[in-house]
């Protein structure tokens, strides 16, 4: 196949896969240990096997099939790691062993019980992890650390003192009844099966947890809760989505109907009949995000990105020189449901409180690009509500303005770091597609919020000439992103940037013999890492894209590009009509937690093909 037909068969692969013909959707999974996980929430708030769409057969074949050699099991696919990872190891054996799957004494639980202890067991394993087995009084609540509950009170001073201001976005709806259940340090015991007291490299410990867990279990809470705890209680309500999620994510639903289950055992609910609606119609969304996402079932998909992938697919058909007509009815209904009333869209389903600035510049790449007169008034007031986001650095954080790393929070926040990013500080990845947007909005060197991003973005340059990516792995992200955001900015010209030839320098040492690009994600922590790993379609495209605008200008990079569009053509299935992504190629919180995103392995490339065939049509 050539480029002309692969373009032509992924085209036809997006348009058949397009849902209710005005969005796309390829949900984006973060490991199948999230519905292990699930699982065990389900006993914990009583809901039985019949009333839940989990199928523990289907669940432990996947594991079964999934288990590594060392016994362990990964997060997410990452072909360039050879070892398991400690906390999805836990969760899979939890939930074999919880559900009757296997006896401990079975080969599967023996291998993957001597993963985890030969990790060092229970006390290694991250705070989010020791949170869960808190609850199900498997660890001591005196290990966490206390978030006081004044932290999130808004009334008078305290306005100025509310965790909300200070933590990213992602990190509020989860902190928020965990706060709460750490405050009474809830637990339930559900029994021997459950017990994990095996995974013990000492087992003094475990006999202390279980005499502390008899303890608590012996205090009697007051009558009346305290006013703090009444404003947790009205937060977390304040918290809903319209569709029933705490926050837009799974896991932060899960933890608020565990604290508000308890809340209704302790003390009434105002309205019981309200709280049972909301408690199924909560349950109902998660499960349709674990169970029904199409070929992300069962892998631990904890949101909705929907606008997220539209916006990329719209891209790459449009890069690649779809019709515009054809997108009107995608764009009036991100439009419809998206966007808000400040300009900004939104990543998915519930996350309209908190638009994305990522999103919005990548609209408004499409709008100014492709539908300047349609949409005119639509992305200069998204450009508006941008130009209004940008921090002092002359960066931008993805959801939130001067959310900077702040010492008093890290110190509050303690061992929750190995857990999560807990700041949502500027990002270069992010800043390079907004300044491509604006680029095509007709922004120039002479506009000063430009000034300030190429700023923000030379200032962030490492070394070796590249910048860490922080919402794709990694380098060769940032770079792809970079190039194309500077490609058309009038006043600045790649061949003549010493700073924009350095990172194209770096990026072509990087590439593999079979002429892709791949990126560990262990290039967070590891330098010989960096810029290498097993070639990806999404790493190479982004490297496609960096290495198109090189060769706009002349500079010597004709055969990489070549090779690197070769390995693209190469890598595509004619069985399946698309692209994948060996290795996980998103971060959720790098250096923790990564994502895979499907939708990547099919944009991306497109979007860099479609710039590729331009480019060598005006040659």
């Amino acid at each position: 196949m050539d480029v002309n037909n692969v373009i032509n068969e992924a085209k036809a692969y997006a348009w058949q896969t397009q849902r209710d013909n005005c969005y796309w959707l390829y949900p984006p999974y973060l490991g199948s240990f999230f519905i292990s996980q699930y699982y065990l929430v389900c006993r914990y708030l009583s809901i039985e096997p019949e009333q839940s769409k989990l199928d523990p057969q289907r669940l432990k074949q996947i594991l079964v099939d999934t288990q590594r050699s060392d016994g362990g099991w990964e997060q997410v696919g990452e072909p360039n790691r050879v070892d398991s990872n400690l906390d999805a190891s836990l969760f899979n054996y939890w939930f074999l062993k919880a559900s009757g799957s296997f006896e401990t004494d079975d080969e599967v639980m023996r291998r993957a019980r001597k993963f985890i202890l030969d990790q060092g067991g229970v006390v290694a394993c991250s705070h989010m992890t020791k949170i869960w087995l808190c609850l199900f009084g498997q660890f001591n609540w005196d290990e966490i650390a206390p978030i006081p509950l004044l932290a999130f009170r808004d009334d008078h001073m305290f306005s100025y003192t509310n965790v909300r201001n200070f933590v990213a976005q992602w990190v509020y709806p989860h902190v928020l009844p965990i706060a709460l259940l750490r405050y009474w340090k809830k637990q339930k015991n559900l029994g021997a099966r459950f017990d994990i007291n095996e995974l013990y490299v000492n087992e003094q410990m475990w006999h202390r947890i279980k005499q502390d867990s008899a303890k608590v279990n012996k205090v009697k809470r007051p009558r009346t809760p305290p006013s703090n705890c009444v404003n947790m209680i009205k937060k977390l309500a304040s918290m809903r989505r319209p569709l029933g999620t705490y926050g837009a994510y799974s896991v932060s639903t899960l933890f608020s109907l565990i604290a508000l289950q308890d809340w209704k055992e302790h003390y009434k609910m105002a309205d019981e009949t309200k709280y049972e609606s909301e408690f199924k119609q909560s349950i109902s969304f998660v499960e349709e995000l674990y169970f029904n996402s199409y070929e992300s079932s069962y892998l631990g998909v904890l949101d909705d990105g929907r606008w997220w992938d539209t916006l990329l697919v719209a891209q790459g058909l449009l890069e690649c020189g779809e019709e515009c007509d054809k997108f009107v009815p995608v764009i009036e209904h991100f439009l419809k449901h998206g966007v808000q009333s400040n300009g900004g869209i939104a990543y998915g389903l519930e996350f309209e409180y908190a638009p994305d600035t990522d999103d919005t510049g990548v609209m408004v790449l499409i709008l100014a690009k492709y539908f300047r007169h349609k949409y005119q008034a639509q992305f200069q007031l998204a450009n508006e509500w941008l130009i209004s986001m940008q921090n002092t650095d002359g960066g931008f954080g993805a959801f939130a303005k001067g959310n900077y790393d702040f010492l008093v929070v890290r110190l509050f926040a303690g061992n929750f770091q190995n857990s999560a990013e807990i700041f949502d500080a500027s990002s270069v990845d992010v800043t390079a597609h907004i300044l491509e947007g604006w680029v095509e909005s007709g922004y120039t060197m002479k506009d000063t919020h430009v000034q300030r991003a190429i700023a923000y973005i030379k200032n962030q340059q490492t070394d070796f000439g590249a910048w860490e990516g922080r919402w794709g792995c990694n380098y060769i992200y940032s770079v792809g992103a970079v190039l194309s955001a500077v490609a058309n900015l009038k006043g600045l010209d790649i061949a003549s940037e010493p700073w924009l030839k350095r990172a194209i320098e770096w990026l072509v040492q990087c590439q593999n013999e079979d002429g892709g690009f791949g990126e560990s994600t262990q290039s967070y922590t590891d330098k010989k890492w960096v810029g290498k790993g097993k070639s990806t379609v999404s790493q190479t495209a982004w490297a496609v894209l960096a290495l198109v605008e090189a060769e706009r200008v002349k500079l010597p990079v004709r055969d990489e590009l070549d090779r690197a569009v070769k390995f693209l053509v190469d890598s595509f299935d004619p069985l399946t009509k698309h692209w994948t992504d060996c290795s996980s190629v998103g971060t959720g919180h790098r250096r923790l937690l990564y994502m895979q995103y499907p939708v990547y392995a099919l944009a991306w490339p497109l979007i860099a093909l479609g710039r590729y065939k331009q480019l060598v049509s005006h040659q």
